[in-house]
């Protein structure tokens, strides 16, 4: 990983490393070690205890033509209910919007670096950390990426790569023996509290259309979990294609129905649900169902959407 970050590495070999660990299957050892690379290599970037970050390693078939930015929605939820969140992502790789694009088309500035960033979440509760500007290394296997366009074990390390180092996490993916393996990797270095979750149907978030799988990590613990969201009041939806997305612009148009109330369905319970993991993970909801009712909470009083109309007026607007 490190030949790679220092530009050692040709195309070819970068795209048979990753190829050949997707068909062997990564291990724990493998992704802590370049994760760890990928740190030494990382722009310095600090954030205060107890942030928190929600993010999806990608990876989910239907989320390929129909994303929906839940992680990053979901981060505008829990800073209204209280949380100080740095979200780490990047520009999409494998799905129709990553949660730079989403940014960018709300009209936030992304390409914020260490000191403005910090004083942002500082001042706000709320920032996010571009990868492409934390992780200037992976240019290198950006373009390989991009022309596979079948997600890799760099789909998994962005999540346990934070820049900021974050000890309290949501990470989501589409796989349960992957986040299986997440989960022991962030017990094996230094996590807080973390959730890694699998949401029925293949989702890389806590999903209502069926049950979650958790992997709690309190300290070097580990615990497996079962949720079904029917269970919180959560109505489940007929079908996947309710929670479907699309491109960035489609996905700021849905955002806002939520803000406003107008979109009260299965897409805003999908945001608040992962919100409310975000709060547990932060320690201010006890459990998934109070959680739920603050991120319900910041929603129809106002809260998240102050925390955007606040964000764009201290990072600046994203040139268009």
């Amino acid at each position: 990983m490190a030949e790679i970050l220092a530009g050692n590495a040709t195309a070819a070999q970068i795209a048979g490393l990753v190829l050949a660990m997707k068909v062997k299957g990564e291990t724990v050892e493998e992704m802590a070690g370049m994760s760890l690379a990928m740190l030494d290599a990382a722009a310095p970037l600090q954030v205060p205890d107890g942030a928190i970050d929600i993010v999806g390693t990608g990876g989910s078939a239907h989320r390929r033509s129909h994303a929906l930015n839940v992680s990053t929605m979901a981060a505008f939820v829990a800073a209204g209910a209280g949380a100080i969140v740095c979200k780490h992502g990047n520009y999409k790789a494998t799905s129709t919007s990553g949660s730079s694009d989403f940014l960018t088309s709300l009209g936030i500035e992304v390409m914020v670096e260490g000191p403005r960033l910090e004083e942002c979440i500082k001042t706000v509760g709320l920032g996010f950390a571009q990868a492409r500007l934390f992780h200037p290394a992976l240019r290198h296997a950006g373009p390989v990426r991009a022309e596979l366009g079948v997600p890799t074990v760099f789909n998994l390390l962005g999540p346990i790569s934070h820049p900021g180092r974050v000890k309290r996490q949501v990470v989501g993916t589409a796989n349960e023996a992957i986040a299986e393996q997440l989960a022991e990797v962030l017990a094996a270095t230094g996590s807080v509290k973390s959730w890694v979750v699998t949401g029925a149907g293949g989702l890389d978030e806590i999903s209502t259309t069926g049950p979650s799988i958790i992997f709690e990590v309190v300290g070097d613990q580990v615990e497996r979990m079962e949720i079904k969201t029917s269970e919180l009041g959560i109505q489940t939806p007929s079908s996947m294609d309710e929670l479907a997305g699309g491109d960035p612009e489609a996905n700021v148009a849905i955002f806002n129905r939520i803000l406003s109330g107008e979109e009260v369905g299965a897409k805003a319970d999908i945001v608040a649900l992962n919100a409310a993991a975000g709060l547990v993970v932060a320690g201010l909801a006890e459990n998934l169902e109070l959680g739920l009712d603050q991120a319900r909470a910041s929603i129809a009083s106002g809260r998240a959407a102050a925390k955007l109309d606040v964000l764009i007026d201290v990072v600046g607007i994203a040139p268009v």
